[in-house]
């Protein structure tokens, strides 16, 4: 049978309606989670004390989770696709894809924790300094991993997030702490230092990503791994 015209453009729809359902389903499951999590949480005297820190940590870190799911949903869906290209490219990025996912939603996930734990908290300082360690050097082993699973042009994205992450640290905790000096405003807590390194690592990726045209879907490429 002659292949049409429309074959492709419809394969591609196809395929984008798939890539969307399981991203769908990566986010309706952390949904139940967060509702789970702030319904249980939300009655704990402990954690309906924590200030504007701890709900800025949490907000990038749940962020931070929400990436790299999306990142899993869509490697997942690589074999349902009727686009074969596409389909492809998923596979052979599929590990380093996998691993960033592992990353993103390990170094979320200590952040939410961070901002759990504490004196009189409800994660006790010593338990959560054990598991915080746990899950950033849990991060540091996929992120040298997967490292090696990229391709030049990948690499070239992630030495332009680096840099980008470190001009935004200099500029704003600089800023910050400058006029924090004057007496102008507060100085930054220990836990905003930490969700400003983890959130600008993590916008920077997203932005050199964009600027490399990572989410430039109609070409039929996929995005690269985060």
């Amino acid at each position: 049978m002659m292949k049409t015209a429309t074959d492709g453009p419809t394969a591609k729809g196809r395929s984008g309606r798939v890539k969307g359902a399981f991203v769908l389903a990566a986010y309706a499951f952390l949904g139940v989670l967060v509702k789970l999590g702030g319904e249980t949480l939300g009655r704990t005297e402990e954690v309906q004390a924590g200030g504007l820190s701890e709900g800025v940590a949490r907000g990038v870190g749940l962020a931070m989770i929400a990436f790299g799911l999306t990142a899993a949903a869509l490697r997942a869906s690589a074999r349902f696709l009727d686009d074969t290209e596409e389909a492809s490219e998923l596979r052979r990025e599929g590990r380093a894809l996998l691993l960033g996912a592992g990353a993103l939603v390990a170094a979320g996930s200590s952040l939410i924790l961070l901002s759990l734990a504490g004196p009189e908290r409800l994660v006790p300082p010593a338990g959560g300094l054990a598991v915080v360690l746990l899950l950033n050097t849990l991060a540091a082993v996929f992120v040298a991993t997967r490292w090696r699973q990229l391709d030049e042009l990948n690499r070239t994205v992630a030495r332009d997030a680096g840099s980008l992450a470190s001009s935004w640290l200099f500029w704003v905790c600089g800023t910050w702490a400058t006029v924090a000096h004057l007496g102008f405003v507060g100085a930054p807590a220990p836990l905003d230092w930490v969700t400003m390194l983890s959130g600008f690592s993590f916008v920077a990726g997203l932005v050199a990503m964009a600027r490399k045209g990572g989410f430039d879907v109609p070409a039929g490429r996929s995005s690269p791994n985060s």
